[in-house]
């Protein structure tokens, strides 16, 4: 198992790294406003490795094992400690389209049982329609703020390590680390 998440790892960075060398790779032909152009390229490259990112990391997770050990953690925790984990993450996912949250249930009142429930019946499907449906400049606006954080020049290209960092932080997050 390990050595196919290596060697998705790897074909992911070797992807990342010939979109980053393309920059924008619709801009400048001549046709449209080059910024708006551009712009749409760089979300669409970001956004694509990210979730080719996280639907290779999906791919490759035992999804009975991880879903066992997100509710065991949940069953763990008291209802104040799940509100404020709670808060913070739906601080992240409140700047997703009011379609996608109507859809998945994403709201400020979820509680530790729906949590459960919700993660009881989730399947690797479920999870992949949930990473389509997050708007690509959702996405970009999370790598770009990440970015910032880190203190990494937004008018060059991100390197590979960072966006290998950056998903490392979201793999982070999403485990409760």
């Amino acid at each position: 198992m390990d050595r196919i998440r290596l060697y998705f790892i790897a074909l992911a960075v070797i992807v990342f790294s010939l979109f980053l060398g393309q920059e924008a790779p619709c801009a400048g032909e001549g046709k449209g406003n080059n910024v708006s152009d551009g712009q749409a390229s760089k979300e669409l490259v970001v956004s694509t490795v990210v979730k080719l990112f996280a639907k290779g990391y999906i791919a490759v997770t035992d999804i009975d094992k991880a879903k066992k050990n997100n509710i065991a953690k949940l069953e763990k925790m008291d209802d104040q400690e799940f509100r404020q984990k709670y808060t913070a993450i739906y601080g992240d996912m409140k700047g997703l389209p009011q379609d996608v949250k109507d859809t998945y249930g994403i709201d400020e009142k979820m509680d530790r049982y729906l949590a459960i429930k919700k993660i009881q019946s989730a399947s690797k499907k479920d999870l992949y329609a949930v990473i389509d449906s997050i708007p690509d400049p959702f996405i970009v606006k999370h790598f770009e703020v990440y970015l910032v954080e880190k203190g990494v020049d937004l008018k060059k290209s991100p390197s590979t390590r960072e966006a290998v960092l950056f998903w490392n932080n979201i793999r982070k997050k999403l485990a409760g680390e």
